[in-house]
C-alpha cells in the first residue's frame, strides 16, 4: 500500500512535468534573464503597474528598491516592496518601460515591460543571489527584518549574509559551529544536525568560508521541502559567479604564546595555526554568460591534547607509566573546489562544480581520560560532483533541479595494538581497539516545480536525501576490551567484562532514502497567509506497515494590512531516519558475519585465559517486529512586533514531541534465578534489539530580537527558557533494566533550562568594527554510575537503586568572543575598491574554565568532578584582501 502510493505520488508527478516540457516548445522567448511571470487576477488598472519581488527559494524581498525608466533609461519614478514583497506604480502612461530592481545580496535585474491600454496582470520577479561587491565604506551586513505575513519570514530565525560573517569573531572561520549555537540539539534527530547546501542536504558546505554568501537557521521551520524542522536545520547559499571578478584571500594565524593555559595543563604547551583560504569569481574570458568560482584553503594545525592530571597519576600508581601529560594533535586539511555557471539565452541558469577534501588527523580522541596509547591516527578523503538547473517552463512555472554525486574514504587507526583497558570514570589505556574503515559512493538531489498563479504558490516534487553504496570495515576488539569497575579491581587483575569480536568485518550494502513532497503557500487576505504541505518518508531496511506522511502546516496573521504586529503559528510532523551505523550492526551481528563475545565477570580474568571463549556464545543485533520509523511532532506560536524600521522583537513558544524514539534493549537480558544471573537463552549472549518506543517531551519559551535599531548595533540577540525529558539517548541507548525501560525517564542529555546567545557588530566609528559573541549556559545533566556491571548484562551504564537517570548537575558555560578589524583602502573609488581588512580576535576573552566532562561514576576517586574542558582564552589573527 505504501509503495503504491509513493510510486502514485512520483507519476502524478512525471505527468506534469511532461506536461509541462509540451509548454517549452511553443513559449515565446523573454526578453530578460529575470524570472518573469505575468499571473492570473487580481488586475490592476490600465494606467498602474504592479508585482512582486521574491528570492530563488519563493520567499518575498522587502526593501527592494524599483526604478520605472523610459526609453533612454530615463527616471520616471521610484519605490520600495513593502514586507510582502509587493511594489506598484500608479498614473503611468502607457508606453514601454524597463524596471529596474536592487536588492542587497542579489543581482540587480532589468525587465522590459509594455504598459497599454488594456488592463494587465501583476508582474512576478525573482531575484538571483550575487557575490557583492566590497567597498570602503563597511556595513554591519545584519539581513534587515521586516515583520511579514509570508509563512518564510518568522522572526526568531537567524539570518546572517556575507559582510556579517566578517564582521562577528568566528574561530578558525568555522561558520557553521559558530552560528549552531542558535540550533536545538533535542530537535536534531539520529543522523544530528541538518546541513542544507542550496537547496540539498550535504555533508559539508562544498565551498571554503570566504565562498559562503549566507547562512540560515529555523527559516521558515515547516516547510516540507526538508526533513528536520528549522531549529535542528543549518542552511547555507554558496556565492555565484559574476560578471566581472571579485574575491578575497585570507590568512589566519595563531601561537599559543598569545594564549592563556588550559585549565588541566600542567604548564602551556606549545601550539600553532596557520589558515590560507580564499576565492575568487568573475567571467570565463569575455563572455557575459559564463562565469566561474574557485575556492581553496589549506590548514596546519599544531595543537595538544591535555589530559586530566590526576588520570595521569592514577595510571602510573598501577605500573601503566611514565604518561605524558600533554601529546601533539596535529590536523592537515586541504579543500579545493571550482564550480561554473552558465546563464542560457532563455533565461535558464545552470551550473557545476567539482570539490575535493583531504584530512588527517594524529592522535584523535586522546584528552581528559583518555591515554595517549589509546589514540587513534585518521583520515578522510572526499570528492564530489554538484549539478544545478533553474528552468522556466511558462510564465507560471518554475522548475529547479539540484543533484550531487560523491564519494569518501574514511579511516581510523588504533595507535596501540594491545586490548585497551578501562578503569571506570578513571582513565582508559591500553590500545584503542578502534581500527575501521568506511567508505561511501552517494547521490543526493532534489527535483521540484513552483507554480505561482493568484493567492496560490504551489509547490512539489521530488527529494532523495541520500542513495549510497556503503563499505564498513570494521575490525574494532580484535584484541578485546577490559573494564574495571575500579582502581581497586585493576591491580587485582578482575575486571568486570571482557569484550571480543571476531569474523568477517568487511561489508557492503545500499542504503536507500527517498522522499516526495508537496506544499502552497496561501495568501487568503493581504493580512493572513496560510502554508499547507506534506512531506512523504521511505528508507530501506526500516519499513512501516502504514505509510510515513508527515503533514505540515502554518499561518501567519496581522491585525490589520499594516499592521506592526504579526501572530505567528505552526505544526508539523518529523520522521527520523537510522544512517548507515544501526544499518551495518544489523547486517554485521547476525550470528555469522561478524561474532561478537561478551565476558561477564564470574568467567574473565586478566589477562584471559582462551579457553573461556569457547564457552562464551556470540551476540547478536536484532530488529523489533513493532519497530516503526520515529518521528517529531513540533509545535509553536508566537507574536512578532516590529521595534524600529530595521529590527524585531519575538516572543514564541515551542512544543517538541518526540514519538516512537529509538532506543535498544537487551532481549536475552540476565535475571536472577536462585542468586545467581542468568540469560533466558543460553545458547546465545547479548541479543540487542533496535527498538522505537522511547518518548521525548520538551516545552520551551524562546525571545527573539534581532536587527539594527541603530548604528552601534546590529545583529541578534535570544534567550530560551525549556526544559525536555526523555527515556532514550539514541539508538545506541540501552536502558538499565532492559525489562523496565520506563525507569530510565528523565532530563534529556542536552537539557539545558538556560540558554542566551548573542552575535552582533558595530561600528561606533569609521576606523574600526567591532564583532561580539556571547554565549551564556546552564549545565547539562550528568548521570551517576556505579562503575560496574552490577546486572551482568554487559553494558556499564548501571545506577545506584533508586536514583534516577541524569540528577546530577554539570558545569554551565559562560563564553565572551571579540572581533576587532579595520579595513585598509588600496584605491580611490567608492564601488568595487580593493580592501585590506585586519581583524584581531580574541575567544573565551574571560578565560573562563567551561568543564565538558564530569565524571558521575562513584567508584572512581574523581567523582563528581571535571577532567577536561574548552580551549582558554585565545588570540587569533586575520588578514583579509578583497576586491
Amino acid at each position: 500500500m505504501r509503495l503504491h502510493s509513493f510510486w502514485t505520488l512520483v507519476a502524478a508527478v512525471s505527468f506534469s512535468s511532461a506536461v509541462l516540457f509540451a509548454q517549452i516548445l511553443d513559449r515565446p522567448a523573454r526578453p530578460s534573464a529575470a524570472t518573469l511571470s505575468e499571473d492570473a487576477p487580481p488586475k490592476v488598472p490600465a494606467s498602474s503597474l504592479a508585482g512582486t519581488v521574491f528570492d530563488a527559494s519563493g520567499a518575498a524581498i522587502a526593501q527592494a528598491q524599483v526604478s520605472l525608466l523610459a526609453s533612454g533609461d530615463k527616471p520616471v519614478a521610484q519605490t520600495t516592496t513593502d514586507s510582502a514583497g509587493s511594489f506598484h506604480f500608479d498614473n503611468v502612461a502607457p508606453g514601454n518601460y524597463i524596471l529596474e530592481f536592487h536588492a542587497e545580496g542579489f543581482r540587480d535585474t532589468r525587465v522590459n515591460t509594455t504598459l497599454a491600454a488594456r488592463r494587465r496582470s501583476p508582474l512576478r520577479v525573482t531575484l538571483q543571489i550575487a557575490v557583492r561587491s566590497e567597498t570602503v565604506t563597511v556595513a554591519t551586513g545584519i539581513s534587515v527584518p521586516f515583520v511579514s505575513t509570508e509563512s518564510s519570514e518568522n522572526q526568531n530565525a537567524t539570518l546572517i549574509d556575507r559582510n556579517a560573517l566578517d564582521r562577528v569573531p568566528v574561530f578558525d572561520q568555522d561558520y557553521v559551529t559558530t552560528m549552531s549555537r542558535f540550533l536545538d540539539d533535542n530537535a536534531t534527530g539520529t543522523n544530528g544536525v541538518t546541513l542544507v547546501v542550496n537547496g540539498i542536504e550535504a555533508n559539508g558546505p562544498g565551498v571554503t568560508p570566504s565562498a559562503v554568501q549566507e547562512v540560515k537557521i529555523n527559516n521558515n521551520p515547516y516547510s516540507a521541502r526538508f526533513s528536520r524542522p528549522g531549529r535542528a536545520r543549518l542552511e547555507i547559499v554558496t556565492k555565484s559567479g559574476t560578471p566581472s571578478y571579485h574575491g578575497s584571500l585570507n590568512f589566519l594565524f595563531r601561537d599559543s604564546v598569545f594564549d592563556a593555559r588550559n585549565a588541566f595543563a600542567i604548564a602551556k604547551p606549545p601550539e600553532r595555526r596557520q589558515y590560507y583560504e580564499g576565492s575568487v569569481t568573475g567571467p570565463i574570458g569575455q563572455s557575459k554568460r559564463t562565469s566561474f568560482l574557485l575556492a581553496l584553503d589549506e590548514d596546519l594545525q599544531d595543537q595538544q591534547a591535555i589530559i586530566d592530571p590526576e588520570a595521569v597519576a592514577a595510571a602510573e600508581s598501577l605500573g601503566l607509566g611514565p604518561v605524558s601529560q600533554t601529546i601533539p594533535n596535529p590536523t592537515h586539511h586541504f579543500f579545493g573546489s571550482g564550480r561554473i555557471f552558465h546563464d542560457l539565452s532563455n533565461g535558464d541558469q545552470f551550473w557545476i562544480g567539482y570539490s575535493y577534501e583531504h584530512r588527517s588527523v594524529k592522535n584523535q580522541s586522546v584528552g581528559g581520560t583518555i591515554l595517549p596509547s589509546a589514540g587513534t591516527d585518521t583520515r578522510f578523503l572526499e570528492h564530489e560532483v554538484n549539478v544545478s538547473h533553474l528552468h522556466q517552463f511558462s510564465p507560471h512555472w518554475l522548475n529547479q533541479l539540484r543533484f550531487l554525486f560523491g564519494h569518501y574514504d574514511n579511516s581510523v587507526s588504533s595507535i596501540g595494538v594491545d586490548p585497551q583497558l578501562t578503569v571506570s570514570g578513571l582513565f582508559t589505556a591500553g590500545g584503542a581497539q578502534a581500527d575501521s574503515r568506511r567508505t561511501e559512493y552517494h547521490f543526493d538531489g532534489t527535483d521540484f516545480a513552483t507554480y505561482a498563479s493568484g493567492k496560490h504558490q504551489l509547490s512539489f516534487g521530488i527529494d532523495i536525501p541520500d542513495i549510497s553504496r556503503r563499505g564498513l570495515d570494521d575490525f574494532t576488539n580484535r584484541a578485546g576490551t577490559y573494564t574495571f569497575a575500579s582502581s581497586t579491581d585493576f591491580a587485582a587483575g578482575t575486571p568486570t567484562t571482557y569484550v571480543l569480536q571476531a569474523g568477517r568485518g568487511h561489508l557492503v550494502f545500499l542504503e536507500r532514502v527517498i522522499c516526495a513532497f508537496v506544499e502552497d503557500n496561501i495568501r487568503l487576505a493581504p493580512n493572513f497567509s496560510l502554508y499547507l504541505g506534506v512531506r512523504y518518508y521511505s528508507q530501506n531496511y526500516f519499513h512501516d506497515v502504514p505509510t510515513d506522511f508527515a503533514p505540515r502546516v502554518g499561518f501567519a496573521y496581522a491585525p490589520t494590512a499594516n499592521s506592526k504586529t504579526v501572530i505567528r503559528g505552526g505544526a508539523g510532523v518529523f520522521y527520523d531516519r537510522t544512517g548507515p551505523g544501526p544499518i551495518g550492526d544489523l547486517l554485521h551481528f547476525n550470528g555469522v558475519n561478524l561474532l561478537r563475545f561478551i565476558v561477564d565477570q564470574p568467567l574473565v580474568s586478566y589477562p584471559i585465559n582462551p579457553g573461556v571463549l569457547s564457552r562464551v556464545p556470540t551476540s547478536l543485533v536484532t530488529l523489533d517486529p513493532r519497530l516503526r520509523i520515529p518521528y517529531t511532532l513540533q509545535y509553536s506560536i508566537g507574536i512578532e512586533r516590529q521595534v524600529t524600521a530595521k529590527s524585531t522583537a519575538s516572543a514564541v513558544y515551542i512544543g517538541n514531541r518526540g514519538i516512537n524514539s529509538f532506543r535498544s534493549v537487551d532481549a536475552n537480558a540476565p535475571v536472577l534465578v536462585a542468586g545467581n544471573y542468568v540469560r533466558p537463552n543460553p545458547t546465545v549472549g547479548q541479543i540487542r534489539q533496535i527498538q522505537s518506543e522511547g518518548y521525548l517531551k520538551g516545552n520551551a519559551l524562546e525571545l527573539t530580537f534581532r536587527g539594527k535599531p541603530s548604528k552601534y548595533f546590529a545583529g541578534q540577540v535570544q534567550y530560551t527558557l525549556s526544559r525536555t525529558d526523555n527515556n532514550t539517548s539514541g539508538i545506541t541507548f540501552f536502558p538499565v533494566n532492559s525489562y523496565n525501560p520506563s525507569a530510565d525517564w528523565g532530563r534529556s542529555d542536552n537539557d539545558r533550562l538556560h540558554k542566551f546567545d548573542l552575535l552582533a557588530s558595530s561600528q561606533p566609528t569609521r576606523f574600526f568594527t567591532l564583532g561580539v559573541g556571547l554565549s551564556l549556559y546552564s549545565g547539562k545533566p550528568v548521570t551517576i554510575t556505579t562503575g560496574a556491571d552490577n546486572n551482568h548484562d554487559g553494558i556499564i551504564n548501571d545506577r545506584p537503586a533508586v536514583v534516577p537517570r541524569n540528577t546530577m548537575h554539570g558545569p554551565g558555560l559562560i563564553g565572551l568572543d571579540l572581533n576587532l578589524s579595520h579595513d585598509f583602502p588600496l584605491s580611490k573609488q567608492k564601488k568595487e575598491a580593493k580592501v585590506i581588512s585586519v581583524s584581531l580576535n580574541s575567544f573565551n576573552v574571560l578565560n573562563h574554565p567551561n568543564y565538558i566532562t564530569y565524571i558521575g561514576t562513584i567508584s572512581s576517586p574523581l567523582f563528581g568532578r571535571p577532567v577536561a574542558a574548552q580551549p582558554p582564552r585565545r588570540m587569533q589573527f586575520d588578514v583579509q584582501f578583497k576586491f
